[in-house]
């Protein structure tokens, strides 16, 4: 029986648990939609709003905004269902703030109002009258005309939800043309029987009203083109069409019973796309400026094919009218520019509105004309919705219309953005065709593509067709390309290809010549029909046209490259276009050999999209490809027509190469470089080595390019030799490395007898069997070298294998050291090279595990690295010879990468010295070599003539710095070590500023800056004041010496003008801080039973003074430089000098020093007092905390998360031994901001300043600037620097604190005057009370109350309001909780202020704070201003919290 009852109880214990849970997440769900809707509040940041929008979308695809049965829900309360949304979320206030919401600078933002907004009750609740919807299509229509296009999309938005919520929903009549209509109608059909529909339908009404209006907008561009520009001309008309026909549904009833009606309207339309095709396209076409006034024939539709002769034969101007012309252009330039930004709207709106309504129109078909199955693709990628009907909206001519109109458009068209819509659409109508089942309509993309392939290689173009690639043409291709259905052979697209390379290869298999004679015979033909007092004007004009003519073959064969070209960059096209990859690949580059400059431009840019298509993107860093990387042996067995043609190519190249190299040409280098070298050197450098070799007798094999490549290694020409080298990686399989490379290096001489003079070109092999080689050779063997060891054997897996082809090719190159040594070989650019070989060998060697050769490359490189840095930088020569720069500059990098080389895959922020292990330890002890000369060069390398040498030097002594201690050094012995720290701890800072005042150069004085910074930096970190060592950094010094440092950081801060030196400048005037605030604390604020005997009281109250100056002075630049105009990186400095300086961890040791003197809203720290010391100090800190809380709300996510993860370091008390963990989730930035605060508060809670500053950050936060304006061109004219701030975020929790400061509970007893606080309070009161009275008088007497729904859902008018009324609410607050107080003048105030924010208040946010308020007087003097209960219901939203973006 106990059993029983125990577990009767367990059941109801779960149950009860289980309703207990489903209460808080029903609760939660609620709270969530509140939250969500708030957070939408106006000028909320963009990212909080599209969160919340979006968020709301998906509770609304859940749980409706609406019960599916209204009647039902109606007698149902909100707590009696599953309903998670407050009764205010559907109110006419919400609803006209998610309506204003639609008028917004983001484009996300309008399109998730509208997508809400059609949850919402229908009619929209505040917009259910007649008078109401045209008040607000009035407004929409306002949007729609302004030439902007954010405001005409949002008035577009605006006519759209209407017609969705009232003419299809309801059946309303509404028109929007001229004169605004909008009644109720009851005349919509019912169940589907459309055959007794009236007259005309409301759908039908509404359609024809837009097309009216653009119509009537039409005739008035046709009048006056420009004065209609300035009016929107037609593309937000046109843009409120095309929202129209998204929403339309082609098989409602609406439509069925208006189809012709439809036709009708639609035939309309296509009228006035014709009449704006000829007002629009000839001012974005190419030659638009220089066209005579009448342009009837430029507009004729026929007009696609340019006749040269006849263009020539136009009739030319006078020089007046040449006069006038060229004035009136430079007068009415802006009134040009506004004509082309009209014209070229209309345009890309037309093209978009074409494009909708061919994407959803029913096309004509045929039943018995097409044998398509349902399993078809073409079928099956037919939208079921459009089948449905059998009779088309539009006959084969107009759709032939349409299609020629886009073809017209596209070829005429040059601007890109426009290009793009109209390839959309035209992408559409051709696919809707090759998906039909009527072959009438499939040929018509065929006839198409035949008009597009006459006009490509039409005669007489000129460059002017050339324009932007070939403007429309590649557009007009790809878009048939595209069109034809997935699964289905792709006719056009294989058609087209071969057509195009065969086009391509017309200017290869027949040349053409250049035809003087024509081109004369039309200039003297032009020169002779010109008057005589015009030669001048018609001379220059004909040589203008002339020299735009080219030879016939030209422009098609440069057309039929840019097609190729955006053919194989369509991602799309990939797969279909990859069977035509090499033989477009080898059109290109054999016409890189034509003598026409736009075939070898063209040819190159379509080189380079088939070798990305062909072999991915490059990696510039790492030289490789990430993505579709192939090798040598891969990619010609992919592309096996590539090989026999590059084969051959290299060959002619080769011997044209030999034939330079006998002395004959070669003061042509032109000549000795063939034109299809270097495009096939770079296409073999792009291939990964393969691991394995080729099969005997493999006619594709890569290595067979190897004598030829071998070849290019005596090319005079640097860049031929370098590219080589970088071929040669691709070649050598991992096989036949080895062998590769000791033949390559076997061929390097020996003995210094064998090289031959610089300027002499001697073959490589002699007759009597002598081997000489030149310079040029050995260079070029020194590259590949290089190349195949950096690539091919760092790439190898096996370590031993590596480090034995180590070992063999080091034993070639010791006999052969020679070349690196100056004094024995006087070429710098073999130094260099050879340098660098081994420098490749050595990174190689690290990385094999226990290398036996690793010393011994190490030690040779040293040695000559050592001899080449002692090379003067004359070099002997009377000039400057930049090879002798490069080779001391990487001799010094050689030169300290054999004694502390980084890794290459650790990045500097995170450097750590690699450790050895014990037998490591042993063979470094074996093979070490004596450095006892490295402090010596490591100094005279800082003042080296050379900025190269220099410049390398600091970079490795910044990395030698920032390594972590603790781990040795590579290659350097512990006596080394101990060394090069015992004069770093006493001479690098001295050492440092001396270098500072003799740089000249911004690069080597930036990297001087930055080890200042570094290495004080580290020492204050290390070092404690009390704990020293001796070392000599900037906390060591006196206070003169640091006063001379910062005043020379000051002195270059204001002379130099490089943005980096700069940032680094501001960091280093935070370790002068950083001592400032130790020599502050120690006159200041330290106990006076503690000084000395030689105490000079006014000495050091002077010295504190200036300390201040100092600190005063850099708080204030660190907050101009890091405010939201400053640069991204400006800013990353002001953050990290900020947390350098140690000011933020100040707070908790001023803390207890900061008394309550007085208590005034007017506290003022511009002076610096002595018995003030520790307030005005304090107050300095508090600057620097605010300013690193909007440093949180930075608009660069690194900025942010760098900065709150730094903060935490200072969130804990140090007295509880705590730190944050700075790697947890309190790394949320806005987490971070609300802890900033607790920790201030914590800390600063006792002080009336801390109290008045919250304050004045809410007052500033509701501060407001009303310029003259529009309210709508308020919302898009104004872009604010930081996107991401959020004011409003900031004032709720400065208010919130306010509330909780136990300051304020201190004022009830006996701390404070009464008297003098409520004076205080009462001041602050007032600063608010007519902050938010002169608000709404200014923005109502400049701006109005224009703004759907009430101005206080403008965004420039709610955050002054709400942030304002958050402060007066908190101190009206205060003022009540004091004991005495008088009423009745606090009552007047509140009976002005409810009528000055009145037209404000239908602003749900505003309204509900506002009552708050309202009742929070009620409450204290049991009277009410009642100015807002008589209109606005109050508690419509449950629990309202003024601080709803915390809780």
């Amino acid at each position: 029986m106990n059993n029983e009852i125990s577990e009767l109880c367990l059941c109801q214990g779960n149950e009860d648990n289980t309703v207990s849970r489903a209460e808080e997440l029903f609760n939660f769900m609620r709270w969530l939609s509140c939250f969500l809707f708030f957070s939408c509040y106006p000028s909320a940041p963009y990212k909080r709003k599209i969160m919340a929008m979006e968020l709301i979308q998906i509770m609304i695809n859940v749980w409706p905004v609406l019960p599916s049965s209204q009647e039902s829900s109606a007698s149902m309360s909100p707590e009696s269902c599953l309903y998670p949304y407050s009764v205010g979320i559907t109110s006419p206030e919400s609803t006209f703030l998610l309506v204003g919401s639609i008028i917004d600078s983001w484009d996300r933002l309008r399109e998730s109002s509208f997508r809400i907004l059609l949850h919402f009750p229908t009619p929209l609740p505040g917009i259910s009258s007649d008078e109401m919807v045209q008040k607000v299509i009035t407004w929409a229509k306002k949007l729609v005309c302004s030439p902007r296009v954010r405001e005409s999309d949002a008035g577009a938005l605006t006519l759209r939800l209407l017609f969705r919520k009232y003419v299809l929903d309801l059946g309303w009549r509404v028109r929007v043309s001229v004169s605004v209509v909008c009644s109720h109608s009851q005349n919509s059909p019912l169940n589907g029987d459309y055959h007794k529909c009236p007259a005309i339908h409301p759908v039908m009404e509404y359609v024809k009203s837009l097309i009216h209006w653009l119509d009537v907008a039409v005739e008035e561009g046709e009048k006056d083109l420009a004065e209609a520009c300035k009016n929107s001309f037609v593309h937000g008309v046109l843009l409120a069409l095309r929202y129209t026909f998204e929403e339309l549904d082609w098989n409602s009833d609406a439509v069925l019973c208006s189809i012709s009606d439809m036709r009708h309207a639609l035939e309309k339309l296509l009228e006035l796309v014709v009449r704006i095709t000829s007002m629009a396209l000839w001012v974005v076409s190419a030659d638009a400026w220089y066209l005579p006034e009448d342009i009837d024939d430029m507009v004729d539709a026929d007009a696609f094919l340019l006749d040269g002769p006849d263009e020539m034969d136009a009739a030319l101007p006078s020089i007046k009218q040449e006069d006038k012309c060229t004035k009136s252009i430079q007068d009415a330039r802006p009134s040009d520019q506004v004509v082309m930004v009209g014209c070229w709207l209309a345009m890309k709106e037309l093209s978009l509105l074409l494009g909708t309504i061919i994407r959803k129109i029913p096309l004509p078909s045929y039943s018995c004309s097409g044998s398509m199955e349902s399993g078809h693709p073409s079928y099956d990628s037919i939208d079921a919705s459009v089948t449905a009907i059998s009779e088309g909206m539009l006959d084969l001519k107009q759709l032939e219309k349409i299609g020629n109109h886009f073809l017209e458009v596209l070829l005429k068209m040059k601007h890109n953005g426009a290009i793009d819509k109209t390839r959309a659409g035209f992408t559409a109508l051709c696919n809707r065709l090759l998906c039909s089942n009527d072959p009438m309509l499939c040929k018509l993309t065929e006839s198409w593509m035949e008009q597009l392939m006459d006009r490509t290689v039409a005669k007489g173009q000129t460059v002017d067709d050339l324009l932007r690639r070939s403007a429309g043409i590649p557009a007009a291709f790809t878009a048939l390309f595209l069109a034809e259905p997935e699964g289905a052979p792709k006719k056009l697209l294989l058609r087209a290809l071969r057509w195009l390379i065969d086009v391509a290869k017309g200017s290869l298999l027949s040349p053409s010549e250049t035809n003087c004679t024509n081109v004369s015979c039309q200039i003297s033909s032009t020169k002779s029909d010109q008057e005589t007092d015009s030669t001048l004007v018609t001379e220059t004009i004909a040589t203008v046209k002339t020299s735009k003519i080219r030879d016939e073959g030209v422009v098609p064969t440069v057309h039929a490259f840019n097609v190729l070209r955006a053919a194989f960059n369509d991602t799309n096209l990939a797969s279909d276009t990859s069977g035509f990859a090499a033989e477009a690949l080898i059109v290109s580059i054999r016409s890189f050999s034509s003598p026409y400059w736009e075939i070898r431009n063209s040819a190159c840019l379509a080189y380079t999209s088939l070798v990305r298509r062909m072999i991915g993107f490059l990696n510039v860093h790492k030289r490789e490809s990430a993505r579709r990387a192939l090798t040598g042996l891969e990619f010609f067995h992919r592309y096996p027509l590539l090989h026999p043609f590059v084969f051959n190519e290299l060959k002619i190249a080769t011997e044209l190469l030999g034939d330079a190299l006998s002395g004959q040409t070669e003061s042509n280098l032109a000549k000795a470089v063939h034109p299809s070298l270097c495009p096939m050197l770079i296409l073999l450098s792009r291939l990964k080595p393969s691991p394995i070799a080729s099969e005997t007798g493999d006619d594709l094999d890569p290595f067979l390019f190897m004598p030829f490549i071998m070849k290019c290694s005596t090319q005079s020409n640097l860049r031929v030799r370098i590219l080589a080298s970088r071929a040669l990686t691709g070649l050598v399989s991992n096989e036949k490395l080895p062998t590769v490379l000791l033949n390559i290096a076997s061929e390097l001489p020996q003995a210094e007898n064998q090289i031959a003079s610089p300027v002499a070109s001697i073959p490589l092999y002699l007759a009597n069997g002598a081997h000489h080689v030149s310079y040029n050779l050995i260079h070029g063997l020194l590259l590949q070298l290089g190349s195949l060891v950096h690539v091919n054997c760092r790439n190898l897996a096996d370590f031993s294998r590596k480090d034995q082809i180590l070992g063999d090719l080091m034993k070639v190159l010791a006999m052969c050291s020679w070349f690196a040594s100056p004094k024995r070989c006087p070429c710098p650019l073999l130094n260099c090279t050879f340098l660098q070989v081994l420098d490749h060998m050595l990174s190689v060697a690290k990385s094999c595990h226990l290398s036996k050769n690793l010393f011994a490359i190490r030690n040779l490189l040293l040695e000559l690295s050592t001899e080449c840095l002692d090379v003067e930088a004359s070099y002997g020569f009377q000039y400057y010879d930049p090879t002798i720069a490069e080779l001391r500059q990487q001799a010094a990098s050689s030169y300290f990468s054999c004694l502390f080389q980084p890794s290459d895959e650790v990045g500097e922020e995170v450097f750590q010295i690699p450790k050895r292990s014990p037998l490591n330890s042993m063979l470094f002890q074996t093979h070490e070599v004596e450095n006892s000369g490295f402090l010596e060069r490591l100094i005279r390398s800082f003042s080296d003539s050379s900025y190269e040498v220099r410049l390398v030097t600091l970079k490795w002594l910044h990395k030698f710095l920032k390594s972590r201690p603790g781990n040795e050094i590579n290659y350097l012995s512990s006596s080394d070590t101990r060394i090069i720290q015992n004069w770093t701890k006493a001479n690098l800072q001295p050492t440092l500023m001396k270098l500072l005042e003799l740089e000249k150069n911004h690069r080597c004085m930036y990297h001087i800056l930055r080890i200042i910074f570094t290495w004080n930096l580290l020492k204050f970190q290390e070092l404690s004041e009390e704990k020293s060592d001796g070392t000599l950094y900037v906390g060591a010094l006196d206070c003169d010496s640091v006063l001379q440092l910062w005043d020379r950081l000051i002195s270059l801060l204001k002379l130099t003008r490089h943005a980096k030196t700069q940032e680094i400048l501001i960091c280093c005037l935070a370790i002068c801080v950083r001592q400032f605030i130790r020599l502050f604390s120690c006159f200041t604020l330290t106990d006076k039973g503690q000084k000395t005997a030689g105490y000079n009281e006014s000495g050091q109250m002077e010295r504190s003074a200036f300390f201040y100056e100092c600190i005063t002075f850099y708080v204030n630049l660190i907050k101009e430089r890091s405010s939201s105009s400053e640069p991204v990186n400006m800013r990353k400095a002001a953050a990290e000098s900020m947390f350098a300086s140690g000011l933020l961890e100040q707070a908790e040791v001023i803390a207890s020093s900061v008394i309550n003197q007085q208590i005034s809203s007017k506290n003022s720290f511009s002076c610096f007092k002595h018995q003030d010391a520790a307030s005005t100090y304090a107050h300095q800190i508090l600057e620097m905390w605010f300013t690193c809380i909007k440093l949180l709300e930075d608009e660069d996510d690194g900025i942010r998360q760098r900065a709150a993860t730094d903060i935490q370091k200072f969130l804990s008390p140090k007295s509880s031994g705590t730190t944050s963990d700075t790697r947890g989730a309190r790394t949320q930035v806005e987490k971070v901001i609300e802890l900033s605060f607790d920790r201030l508060s914590s800390i600063f809670g006792h002080w009336i300043v801390y109290f008045d500053c919250l304050l004045r950050w809410v007052l500033d936060a509701g501060n407001y600037v009303i310029s003259k304006g529009d309210l709508v061109r308020r919302v898009f004219d104004k872009e604010i620097d930081n996107h991401h701030e959020e004011k409003l975020l900031i004032s709720q929790i400065c208010c919130s604190h306010l509330e909780k400061l136990p300051i304020t509970k201190s004022w009830a007893g006996k701390s404070f005057d009464n008297e003098e606080v409520r004076n205080y309070l009462l001041d602050w009161r007032s600063r608010f009370f007519q902050q938010l009275v002169s608000f709404a008088k200014d923005h109502i007497g400049k701006l109005g109350v224009d703004w759907i729904g009430g101005v206080g859902n403008h965004k420039d008018a709610f955050l002054p309001l709400y942030a304002n009324l958050l402060g007066f609410y908190a101190v009206s607050n205060f003022i009540f909780n004091l004991e005495t107080i008088d009423g009745m003048h606090l009552l007047s105030d509140m009976s002005e202020l409810g009528k000055a924010i009145n037209p404000f208040l239908w602003n749900p946010l505003i309204s509900s704070l506002y009552s708050l308020i309202d009742r929070l007087h009620d409450n204290k003097f049991g009277a009410t201003t009642n100015c807002i209960n008589a209109r606005f219901g109050d508690g419509i939203w449950d629990n309202f919290d003024r601080f709803f973006l915390l809780r």
